[in-house]
């Protein structure tokens, strides 16, 4: 890109990759627009436009998912160097150790924090919750039918509605994935490309992605709780987070 060429970055507030892109903008020093397609009907037409959920980037005519940071960066001519992505045994380790703790969370959230709203996104934490619960689905379809159904896993299951549901969700997700590691996860070096939204990486980058996603979404769970004053029987730590490709921020 041209030095003066605009940065367009489209996003929505609470959105994990959305959050981790505009890092990433801030942090290559390119001066760049920031549209909300939560708030921004034109913005959201024109990301749609562009075949595109968000995230998104955009200079001129030229559009990317903001979820591929490699692209963003080759799209505003930055260098990128991605964090080395942990071993198959080692995510599949991490991800069940952060369920451990996503279960304590929410089995602390009270009907009020369920319903809280974080600034600026109409969007209650019984949704994140939710999705802390169920997004590691999105990965174990990808790995059966070599499609990423973010569609389905990402938005609020009709049937959740309170916080036994979701507990119950999360309980399910964690023995699908059980499952799945022990038959055919704990020798696959998940090497094989997939389709997704952003683009057609290996299965052990949206493992990967799946992993971050839900701890990111948990950080935000935990988060909520000290707005209210609790402390989280299980906080995270280094020991949880350390490794994964996080933002930087918890929500914006």
């Amino acid at each position: 890109m041209t030095a003066s060429a605009t940065v367009e970055a489209y996003w929505m507030p609470g959105c994990s990759s959305c959050l981790r892109m505009k890092e990433f903008i801030e942090r290559s020093g390119r001066p760049f627009t920031a549209s909300n397609v939560d708030a921004d009907e034109e913005a959201r037409r024109a990301m749609a436009a562009a075949g595109l959920v968000a995230p998104a980037a955009r200079v001129g005519e030229r559009w990317v998912s903001g979820v591929d940071l490699a692209a963003v960066a080759e799209l505003i001519g930055v260098a990128y160097e991605p964090l080395a992505i942990l071993p198959p045994s080692e995510l599949a380790e991490r991800y069940l150790l952060n369920l451990d703790v996503a279960e304590a969370t929410i089995a602390q959230l009270t009907d009020r924090m369920l319903a809280h709203r974080l600034p600026d996104r109409a969007r209650p934490m019984l949704d994140v919750a939710t999705q802390v619960a169920q997004v590691m689905r999105a990965f174990l379809d990808a790995y059966d039918l070599d499609r990423h159904t973010a569609s389905e896993w990402y938005a609020m299951s009709d049937d959740v509605r309170t916080r036994d549901d979701v507990l119950e969700r999360l309980h399910g997700t964690r023995e699908r994935f059980a499952s799945w590691w022990r038959d055919d996860g704990v020798d696959d070096p998940l090497d094989r490309v997939v389709a997704t939204y952003w683009g057609y990486p290996t299965l052990l980058e949206v493992l990967e992605r799946e992993v971050w996603h839900t701890t990111q979404h948990l950080r935000q769970l935990q988060h909520v709780l000290r707005v209210f004053g609790v402390e989280p029987v299980e906080p995270l730590t280094a020991r949880h987070l350390d490794g994964l490709p996080l933002p930087e921020g918890v929500h914006d």
